[in-house]
């Protein structure tokens, strides 16, 4: 137990190499997967990017004039068909209105090479927010090989846009507070992981944050009502039970899914249930994320902490959604490596990070982690805004801070001159 609570086990060494192995290990996967595809598919016959395959279809509808067609489930289908061949898997296009003016551009090009464009702008949005949490050259190893970011990027899924979203946005939050609410407003794109920045809002009272939000969201309906006809939403209203249907009896899988509700139901328990959990996890959260935003905790740590209060409010949550564990991660490791490791927070961050590679198999095995393991560390972000707080142990002597080993540096130079 002193060896878990202090975390000794995870050397500078260990910090340093097992995430260049995962990295070689993914970038090989990476590769092996789209050679050994052909035509768009992959070895199992399943689209490259799987789920983008969804959103390339959307796109080609919206650009034939017929965005309305995405809600429809068969005319959705036969856009996929078209390009992968018919008997190709479905994947569902369940987003509001506003998401078809993100993915609207898409179409314009060849299926793979708007894949790859996609990933990566919005990989490289992702690094350059999560840096700005831990701001160290040896930490962009970690960020980009964090397991969550190999499952996001076989998906083809749009998780690392909506990682550095709510990381910008609640990093500007002090300082220009109406432009980090324009930023975080475009995440109605994805509502089910907003309802937690509302929380935000009425902690620090950030009403330019809310009216910048606000701004944002009326913008982008008002625009996709222009564009696409009010009947769009008719539409999209039409296809909101079928995504519901889909949650409640694990279409896609609950293994796939991470939330507490899908935990009580791949253990086995009722919607009813599943919901009630739900219900009294999202506002346990939102009580203890309010409480850490009351707190003069630095920026990162309070963004941290929202990062992994969105992931536990949710019911509709899928594993590649994991990438925005990136943020309490890197805010914990930075408090860590600043001001001394507190106990668990070492093997509390190992077990993070590993959790997105280890999260669907243990489903599969009726062993649901997330929930735990993210609440576990929000909890540890939580402890660190308290005023009595535990006896920090201090970095090793070969893993001191970037700017501690610059000062010591400059210090030891100015000595010899």
């Amino acid at each position: 137990m002193s060896l878990i609570s202090s975390g000794l086990w995870l050397t500078p060494k260990r910090v340093y190499w097992y995430p260049k192995v995962f990295f070689s290990i993914s970038l090989a996967l990476w590769v092996a997967y789209v050679l050994t595809g052909h035509g768009g598919l992959d070895f199992r016959g399943h689209p490259i990017g799987t789920d983008f395959s969804s959103f390339w279809a959307a796109s080609s509808l919206v650009l034939s004039g017929h965005a309305g067609d995405a809600y429809d489930q068969i005319k959705h289908y036969e856009a996929q068909q078209a390009h992968f061949g018919e008997g190709v898997q479905y994947y569902a296009w369940f987003y509001p209105p506003s998401a078809l003016l993100l993915v609207a551009p898409l179409g314009i090009l060849p299926y793979l090479p708007a894949l790859i464009i996609w990933l990566a702008a919005t990989g490289a949005a992702y690094v350059a927010t999560v840096y700005r949490f831990i701001q160290r050259a040896d930490a962009i190893i970690p960020i980009l090989c964090f397991p969550a970011v190999l499952i996001n990027t076989i998906h083809g899924q749009n998780a690392f846009l909506s990682t550095a979203i709510v990381g910008t946005g609640l990093l500007m939050s002090d300082r220009r507070p109406f432009a980090a609410g324009l930023i975080l407003g475009t995440l109605c794109f994805k509502p089910q992981l907003a309802p937690m920045l509302a929380v935000v809002v009425v902690a620090r009272m950030n009403w330019k944050m809310a009216l910048g939000a606000a701004l944002s969201v009326c913008s982008l309906l008002i625009s996709a009502t222009l564009i696409f006809g009010l009947e769009v939403w008719q539409q999209f209203a039409s296809i909101v039970p079928v995504s519901a249907m889909w949650l409640e009896y694990g279409v896609m899988g609950f293994a796939k899914m991470q939330s507490a509700f899908a935990t009580v139901r791949l253990l086995g328990g009722g919607i009813g249930l599943a919901y009630s959990i739900q219900a009294l996890v999202t506002i346990s959260i939102a009580v203890l994320l309010f409480m850490i935003w009351r707190t003069s905790a630095s920026p990162r740590l309070r963004a941290g902490a929202t990062g992994a209060a969105i992931l536990l409010g949710t019911p509709f949550l899928l594993d590649y959604d994991l990438v925005l564990l990136s943020l309490p991660i890197a805010a914990l490791a930075a408090e860590g490596l600043e001001n001394g490791f507190r106990p668990y927070e070492r093997t509390a961050l190992a077990c993070a990070w590993l959790l997105p590679l280890m999260a669907r198999p243990a489903g599969f095995a009726h062993i649901p982690l997330s929930p735990e393991v993210v609440a576990c560390l929000l909890v540890l972000i939580w402890r660190r805004t308290t005023k009595k707080e535990p006896k920090a142990v201090k970095p090793p002597g070969d893993a001191v801070p970037a700017n501690q080993s610059q000062a010591t540096s400059t210090s030891a130079t100015t000595r010899h001159c």
